[in-house]
């Protein structure tokens, strides 16, 4: 009932707040737009993009909470990510103003729910596991900067504390998760002549992805 009552709120959530997320999605990547999070008039087709991702994506992050003191940060997490899907997929960005927010506010709300569960090692792994993500995705941003984008990084970082609340292996699987789903993407993409090896996919949408998916079904192994 948990996980029924997360996903419903979830999902409502983010479909509530997809008109302003899809405003966003023009604003945002503009760089000289100082008052980006005002949003710009969009028309119904974007509108429409936007709201079956928020929904989709609201969906999985209140199924991965459940009704729970977690379900503030991860339906944050599913209404920054929204927009920055869908701004990933046209420019192949992840402005920092959204990562950013992203950021504090999984630190906000991940404070606020290690206090009402009174579990502050589980707030501790998050950080470590944002802290590992991040140097192993840094690393993979040195050696393929062509391939392998510094907002993926720090987009990264934020989704690896999320997974590292719940373990280390949630871990390992969420990030592996998304770069099997990008490869999948990939193959696809290919056999229908759609791309080639050299062309570049947005990646974001893809970690996003994973960590959800692998959070939302629990398909993360118990070792215990």
């Amino acid at each position: 009932m948990s996980t029924v009552i997360g996903t419903a709120v979830g999902a409502a959530g983010c479909l509530a707040a997809s008109p302003y997320l899809a405003r966003l999605t023009l604003t945002v990547p503009d760089r000289e737009e100082r008052r980006w999070w005002r949003g710009a008039p969009v028309g119904a087709g974007r509108l429409a993009l936007t709201a079956a991702v928020a929904l989709a994506l609201g969906a999985l992050a209140g199924a991965a909470a459940g009704w729970t003191a977690l379900l503030p940060a991860f339906v944050w997490l599913a209404l920054v990510s929204a927009p920055l899907v869908v701004i990933d997929f046209e420019h192949h960005r992840l402005p920092n103003r959204l990562v950013v927010a992203a950021a504090a506010g999984a630190g906000a709300f991940g404070l606020l729910a290690a206090g009402v569960r009174d579990d502050w090692h589980a707030l501790l792994h998050g950080v470590e596991g944002a802290v590992a993500v991040f140097l192993v995705l840094f690393l993979l941003a040195f050696i393929a900067p062509n391939s392998f984008g510094y907002g993926d990084v720090k987009l990264g970082a934020v989704l690896g504390g999320y997974l590292g609340w719940f373990g280390w292996l949630d871990v390992y699987y969420g990030i592996f998760g998304g770069f099997l789903i990008g490869a999948v993407v990939g193959v696809v993409l290919m056999a229908t002549r759609r791309a080639s090896l050299k062309t570049a996919l947005a990646f974001g949408p893809m970690l996003v992805l994973g960590t959800l998916i692998v959070l939302a079904f629990d398909l993360a192994p118990n070792l215990g």
